[in-house]
C-alpha cells in the first residue's frame, strides 16, 4: 500500500509540475504576442523603431583603434607571418583586453591597413613592399 501511495504522490507532484510549465510558458508567448503587436502597430502607424541595446561610444571606438595600431605595430616588428592566436595572446598580454573572435577582427582590419595582409588560415603578415 506504500508504494500506492507513494506513486500517487510523484504523479500529484508531476501534473503540479506541468501546471506551472504551462502556465509560464503561456506566459511568456502572451508577452511575446504583446510585444509583436505593439511592433506591427507602429510599423502601421508610420513609427521608428527605437535604438535598444548596446550603444558603441567614442571610449570603446577608441580602444578597438588603440587595439588596431597595436596590432599593426606588432606586425610591422616581427617581420615574419605571424598566427592569429599570437597575435591574440600579444593584444590580451598587453591590453589586458580579450579578443573573442580574431578572424573577424582581422577581417575588420585588413580594409583599413592595406600591407596586412592574410597569407593563409590564421597567418598574417605586414607587407613593407606593397599598399599604402
Amino acid at each position: 500500500m506504500n508504494d500506492v501511495f507513494d506513486e500517487r504522490q510523484a504523479i500529484k507532484m508531476r501534473l503540479r509540475q506541468l501546471r506551472e510549465t504551462e502556465k509560464r510558458v503561456i506566459d511568456e508567448l502572451n508577452a511575446e504576442r504583446e510585444i509583436l503587436l505593439s511592433r506591427l502597430h507602429d510599423l502601421e502607424n508610420g513609427v521608428s523603431p527605437k535604438k535598444e541595446g548596446r550603444v558603441q561610444t567614442r571610449r570603446s571606438l577608441g580602444r578597438v583603434s588603440a587595439i588596431r595600431e597595436l596590432i599593426v605595430a606588432y606586425l610591422k616588428e616581427r617581420k615574419v607571418p605571424v598566427r592569429a592566436v599570437e597575435i591574440q595572446r600579444f593584444v590580451e598580454q598587453e591590453t589586458g583586453k580579450k579578443i573573442s573572435n580574431m578572424s573577424a577582427f582581422m577581417n575588420a582590419l585588413e580594409p583599413e591597413f592595406d600591407r596586412i595582409q592574410k597569407l593563409g588560415r590564421g597567418l598574417y603578415i605586414y607587407e613593407y613592399g606593397t599598399g599604402q
